[in-house]
Protein backbone atom coordinates (compact mmCIF):
# COMPACT_ATOMS: atom_id res chain seq x y z
CA UNK A 1 0.00 0.00 0.00
CA UNK A 2 1.48 3.07 -0.89
CA UNK A 3 1.65 5.74 1.28
CA UNK A 4 1.45 9.74 0.43
CA UNK A 5 3.16 12.65 1.86
CA UNK A 6 -0.29 14.29 1.69
CA UNK A 7 -1.73 12.42 4.62
CA UNK A 8 1.11 13.62 6.88
CA UNK A 9 -0.05 17.20 6.00
CA UNK A 10 -3.85 16.42 6.19
CA UNK A 11 -4.52 14.29 8.62
CA UNK A 12 -7.75 14.22 8.71
CA UNK A 13 -8.08 12.49 5.33
CA UNK A 14 -11.12 13.92 3.85
CA UNK A 15 -10.84 13.90 -0.11
CA UNK A 16 -13.79 14.97 -2.62
CA UNK A 17 -13.21 14.02 -5.97
CA UNK A 18 -15.48 14.45 -8.52
CA UNK A 19 -15.91 12.04 -11.61
CA UNK A 20 -15.23 8.76 -9.57
CA UNK A 21 -17.09 6.48 -11.83
CA UNK A 22 -14.57 5.23 -13.37
CA UNK A 23 -11.21 6.51 -15.47
CA UNK A 24 -8.92 8.91 -13.12
CA UNK A 25 -11.10 9.88 -10.42
CA UNK A 26 -11.72 6.23 -9.33
CA UNK A 27 -8.20 5.83 -9.73
CA UNK A 28 -7.51 9.04 -7.33
CA UNK A 29 -10.26 7.42 -4.81
CA UNK A 30 -8.77 4.09 -4.60
CA UNK A 31 -5.13 5.64 -3.80
CA UNK A 32 -6.47 7.49 -1.65
CA UNK A 33 -8.80 5.31 -0.10
CA UNK A 34 -5.89 2.36 0.45
CA UNK A 35 -4.17 4.89 2.30
CA UNK A 36 -6.73 5.55 4.65
CA UNK A 37 -8.69 8.56 3.45
CA UNK A 38 -12.97 9.14 3.73
CA UNK A 39 -13.73 10.05 0.09
CA UNK A 40 -16.90 11.95 -1.07
CA UNK A 41 -17.08 10.71 -4.91
CA UNK A 42 -19.49 11.93 -7.87
CA UNK A 43 -20.34 10.97 -11.01
CA UNK A 44 -23.21 11.37 -13.16
CA UNK A 45 -23.59 7.83 -14.53
CA UNK A 46 -25.35 6.00 -11.04
CA UNK A 47 -24.42 2.88 -11.88
CA UNK A 48 -20.81 3.12 -12.59
CA UNK A 49 -20.70 5.73 -9.56
CA UNK A 50 -22.11 2.34 -7.74
CA UNK A 51 -19.72 -0.21 -8.92
CA UNK A 52 -17.15 1.98 -7.94
CA UNK A 53 -18.25 2.66 -4.37
CA UNK A 54 -18.42 -1.72 -4.15
CA UNK A 55 -14.80 -1.45 -5.34
CA UNK A 56 -13.56 1.22 -2.78
CA UNK A 57 -15.29 -0.55 0.05
CA UNK A 58 -13.17 -3.67 -1.36
CA UNK A 59 -10.24 -2.19 -0.20
CA UNK A 60 -11.19 -0.81 2.98
CA UNK A 61 -12.61 2.46 1.49
CA UNK A 62 -16.10 4.17 3.18
CA UNK A 63 -16.48 6.17 0.18
CA UNK A 64 -19.76 8.65 0.28
CA UNK A 65 -21.86 8.83 -2.91
CA UNK A 66 -23.62 11.67 -5.09
CA UNK A 67 -25.15 11.52 -8.38
CA UNK A 68 -25.38 14.60 -10.33
CA UNK A 69 -23.92 17.12 -13.38
CA UNK A 70 -20.81 18.77 -11.94
CA UNK A 71 -22.23 21.91 -14.34
CA UNK A 72 -25.51 22.00 -12.07
CA UNK A 73 -24.44 24.65 -9.18
CA UNK A 74 -27.17 23.67 -6.85
CA UNK A 75 -26.65 19.90 -6.63
CA UNK A 76 -23.17 20.49 -6.52
CA UNK A 77 -23.51 22.46 -3.50
CA UNK A 78 -25.98 20.24 -1.63
CA UNK A 79 -22.99 17.23 -2.00
CA UNK A 80 -19.95 19.11 -1.12
CA UNK A 81 -22.33 20.62 2.13
CA UNK A 82 -23.42 17.11 2.57
CA UNK A 83 -20.00 15.59 2.79
CA UNK A 84 -18.28 18.63 4.67
CA UNK A 85 -21.18 18.64 7.62
CA UNK A 86 -20.43 14.83 8.08
CA UNK A 87 -16.79 14.83 8.34
CA UNK A 88 -15.98 18.49 9.66
CA UNK A 89 -14.50 20.05 6.55
CA UNK A 90 -12.56 18.84 3.33
CA UNK A 91 -8.98 18.98 2.66
CA UNK A 92 -8.30 17.94 -0.98
CA UNK A 93 -10.98 18.56 -3.58
CA UNK A 94 -10.33 17.17 -6.96
CA UNK A 95 -12.24 18.79 -9.86
CA UNK A 96 -11.93 15.90 -12.35
CA UNK A 97 -15.38 15.40 -14.07
CA UNK A 98 -15.36 15.95 -18.34
CA UNK A 99 -16.26 15.23 -21.43
CA UNK A 100 -14.44 15.44 -24.78
CA UNK A 101 -15.51 17.16 -27.40
CA UNK A 102 -13.98 16.81 -31.28
CA UNK A 103 -13.97 17.98 -34.73
CA UNK A 104 -13.04 20.78 -36.92
CA UNK A 105 -14.68 24.12 -35.54
CA UNK A 106 -17.55 24.96 -38.27
CA UNK A 107 -18.37 20.94 -37.91
CA UNK A 108 -19.45 21.12 -33.65
CA UNK A 109 -22.72 22.12 -33.30
CA UNK A 110 -23.00 25.49 -30.91
CA UNK A 111 -25.05 23.38 -28.18
CA UNK A 112 -21.84 20.65 -28.02
CA UNK A 113 -19.37 23.40 -27.76
CA UNK A 114 -21.73 25.35 -24.83
CA UNK A 115 -21.87 21.73 -23.38
CA UNK A 116 -18.43 21.60 -23.26
CA UNK A 117 -17.89 24.61 -21.55
CA UNK A 118 -20.29 23.66 -18.73
CA UNK A 119 -18.52 20.50 -17.80
CA UNK A 120 -15.38 21.01 -18.43
CA UNK A 121 -14.84 25.07 -17.32
CA UNK A 122 -17.93 25.38 -15.22
CA UNK A 123 -17.92 22.37 -13.48
CA UNK A 124 -14.50 23.33 -12.27
CA UNK A 125 -15.43 26.53 -11.37
CA UNK A 126 -18.33 25.26 -9.30
CA UNK A 127 -15.87 23.02 -7.67
CA UNK A 128 -13.27 25.48 -6.53
CA UNK A 129 -16.69 28.22 -5.66
CA UNK A 130 -17.73 25.38 -2.97
CA UNK A 131 -14.16 24.32 -2.06
CA UNK A 132 -12.63 27.86 -1.23
CA UNK A 133 -14.42 29.12 1.37
CA UNK A 134 -14.76 25.71 3.29
CA UNK A 135 -11.12 25.85 2.90
CA UNK A 136 -10.86 29.32 4.18
CA UNK A 137 -12.89 28.28 7.30
CA UNK A 138 -10.00 25.59 8.33
CA UNK A 139 -7.07 27.37 6.86
CA UNK A 140 -5.75 24.77 4.72
CA UNK A 141 -6.30 22.54 1.74
CA UNK A 142 -5.29 21.31 -1.77
CA UNK A 143 -7.81 21.99 -4.64
CA UNK A 144 -6.50 20.06 -7.73
CA UNK A 145 -8.46 20.95 -10.87
CA UNK A 146 -7.64 18.44 -13.81
CA UNK A 147 -7.18 20.15 -17.55
CA UNK A 148 -5.26 18.33 -19.99
CA UNK A 149 -2.36 18.82 -22.62
CA UNK A 150 -4.96 19.92 -25.20
CA UNK A 151 -4.99 22.69 -22.70
CA UNK A 152 -1.98 24.19 -24.66
CA UNK A 153 -1.78 21.61 -27.76
CA UNK A 154 -4.15 23.08 -29.04
CA UNK A 155 -4.55 21.03 -32.11
CA UNK A 156 -6.63 21.44 -34.81
CA UNK A 157 -10.46 19.76 -34.34
CA UNK A 158 -10.11 20.36 -30.97
CA UNK A 159 -11.32 23.61 -30.82
CA UNK A 160 -13.98 23.56 -27.93
CA UNK A 161 -12.26 20.52 -25.85
CA UNK A 162 -8.70 22.46 -25.94
CA UNK A 163 -10.71 26.11 -24.95
CA UNK A 164 -12.10 24.43 -22.19
CA UNK A 165 -9.15 23.31 -20.68
CA UNK A 166 -7.15 26.27 -21.56
CA UNK A 167 -9.53 28.20 -19.09
CA UNK A 168 -9.15 25.90 -16.38
CA UNK A 169 -5.65 25.99 -16.47
CA UNK A 170 -5.89 29.79 -16.53
CA UNK A 171 -8.93 30.08 -13.62
CA UNK A 172 -6.39 27.93 -12.31
CA UNK A 173 -3.44 30.38 -11.81
CA UNK A 174 -5.69 33.19 -11.04
CA UNK A 175 -7.03 31.40 -8.00
CA UNK A 176 -4.06 29.94 -6.68
CA UNK A 177 -2.78 33.60 -6.22
CA UNK A 178 -5.44 34.55 -4.59
CA UNK A 179 -4.96 31.82 -2.15
CA UNK A 180 -1.67 31.48 -2.09
CA UNK A 181 -1.04 33.29 1.50
CA UNK A 182 -4.53 31.34 3.28
CA UNK A 183 -2.32 27.87 3.68
CA UNK A 184 -4.46 26.51 0.42
CA UNK A 185 -2.73 25.20 -2.20
CA UNK A 186 -4.34 25.00 -6.20
CA UNK A 187 -2.73 22.60 -8.62
CA UNK A 188 -3.21 22.02 -12.31
CA UNK A 189 -2.82 18.40 -13.47
CA UNK A 190 -2.24 18.33 -17.59
CA UNK A 191 -1.67 14.86 -18.73
CA UNK A 192 -2.07 13.48 -22.35
CA UNK A 193 -3.59 10.67 -23.50
CA UNK A 194 -5.01 8.17 -21.09
CA UNK A 195 -6.54 4.95 -20.62
CA UNK A 196 -10.01 5.81 -19.76
CA UNK A 197 -13.52 6.01 -20.70
CA UNK A 198 -13.58 10.06 -21.99
CA UNK A 199 -13.20 8.66 -25.62
CA UNK A 200 -16.35 7.04 -25.59
CA UNK A 201 -18.15 10.33 -23.94
CA UNK A 202 -16.57 12.28 -26.80
CA UNK A 203 -18.98 14.67 -28.21
CA UNK A 204 -18.93 16.42 -31.95
CA UNK A 205 -18.09 14.50 -35.11
CA UNK A 206 -18.86 10.83 -35.23
CA UNK A 207 -15.32 10.66 -36.55
CA UNK A 208 -13.86 12.56 -33.52
CA UNK A 209 -15.32 10.38 -31.42
CA UNK A 210 -13.60 7.11 -33.01
CA UNK A 211 -10.52 9.23 -33.19
CA UNK A 212 -10.55 9.45 -29.89
CA UNK A 213 -11.42 6.06 -28.90
CA UNK A 214 -8.42 4.73 -30.58
CA UNK A 215 -5.91 7.39 -29.23
CA UNK A 216 -7.25 6.52 -25.58
CA UNK A 217 -7.10 2.78 -26.08
CA UNK A 218 -3.73 3.04 -27.36
CA UNK A 219 -2.39 5.27 -24.49
CA UNK A 220 0.62 3.35 -22.78
CA UNK A 221 -0.22 5.45 -19.82
CA UNK A 222 -2.83 3.99 -16.82
CA UNK A 223 -4.87 6.22 -14.77
CA UNK A 224 -3.83 4.79 -11.50
CA UNK A 225 -0.08 5.40 -12.80
CA UNK A 226 -1.31 8.99 -13.43
CA UNK A 227 -2.88 9.19 -10.13
CA UNK A 228 -0.16 7.98 -8.09
CA UNK A 229 2.64 10.62 -9.88
CA UNK A 230 0.22 13.18 -9.31
CA UNK A 231 -0.53 12.60 -5.73
CA UNK A 232 3.25 12.76 -5.09
CA UNK A 233 3.71 15.59 -6.68
CA UNK A 234 0.77 17.43 -5.42
CA UNK A 235 2.56 17.59 -2.12
CA UNK A 236 5.57 19.54 -3.06
CA UNK A 237 3.02 21.62 -4.00
CA UNK A 238 3.27 21.54 -7.27
CA UNK A 239 1.48 24.11 -9.38
CA UNK A 240 1.67 22.59 -12.93
CA UNK A 241 1.87 18.74 -13.16
CA UNK A 242 2.40 17.79 -16.59
CA UNK A 243 2.24 13.80 -17.49
CA UNK A 244 4.06 12.49 -18.57
CA UNK A 245 7.79 13.40 -19.98
CA UNK A 246 6.37 14.04 -23.59
CA UNK A 247 3.76 16.03 -22.43
CA UNK A 248 6.44 18.59 -20.50
CA UNK A 249 8.57 18.33 -23.54
CA UNK A 250 5.64 19.64 -25.61
CA UNK A 251 4.88 22.28 -22.69
CA UNK A 252 8.23 23.53 -23.05
CA UNK A 253 8.36 24.04 -26.72
CA UNK A 254 5.20 25.65 -27.38
CA UNK A 255 6.59 28.63 -24.61
CA UNK A 256 10.37 28.96 -26.03
CA UNK A 257 9.46 28.30 -30.06
CA UNK A 258 5.82 29.06 -30.27
CA UNK A 259 5.94 28.96 -34.57
CA UNK A 260 8.00 26.31 -34.44
CA UNK A 261 5.49 24.42 -32.02
CA UNK A 262 2.68 25.12 -34.46
CA UNK A 263 3.73 23.81 -37.46
CA UNK A 264 4.70 21.01 -36.06
CA UNK A 265 1.34 20.40 -34.04
CA UNK A 266 -0.48 21.20 -37.25
CA UNK A 267 1.89 18.30 -39.42
CA UNK A 268 1.65 16.04 -36.54
CA UNK A 269 -2.55 16.31 -36.13
CA UNK A 270 -3.22 15.97 -40.22
CA UNK A 271 -0.61 12.89 -39.75
CA UNK A 272 -3.01 11.39 -37.07
CA UNK A 273 -6.42 12.04 -39.08
CA UNK A 274 -4.91 10.36 -41.93
CA UNK A 275 -3.52 7.41 -39.62
CA UNK A 276 -6.87 6.67 -37.88
CA UNK A 277 -8.85 6.92 -40.78
CA UNK A 278 -7.22 4.33 -42.93
CA UNK A 279 -7.05 2.26 -39.53
CA UNK A 280 -11.41 2.39 -39.16
CA UNK A 281 -11.41 1.03 -42.95
CA UNK A 282 -9.23 -1.46 -42.37
CA UNK A 283 -11.39 -2.30 -38.99
CA UNK A 284 -14.67 -1.79 -41.20
CA UNK A 285 -13.63 -4.05 -44.20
Amino acid sequence: MSRFHLTDTYQKKRAFITGAGSGLGLAFARALSADGWTVGITDINEPALDAAATALRAIGGSPVSYVFDVAKYDEFEKAVKDFADRHGGIDIGINNAGIGCGGLFDEVSIDAFRKTIETNLMGVANGCHLFVPIMKKQNYGHILNVASAAAFLTAPRMSAYSASKAAVVALSECIRGELADRNIVVSILAPSYVRTNIGKETIGADSDKQYSCILVDESRISPEEVAHETLKLMANGNLYIMLPRKARILWRLKRTMPEKYWRLVKKAAEGEVQRLSAKISTEKS
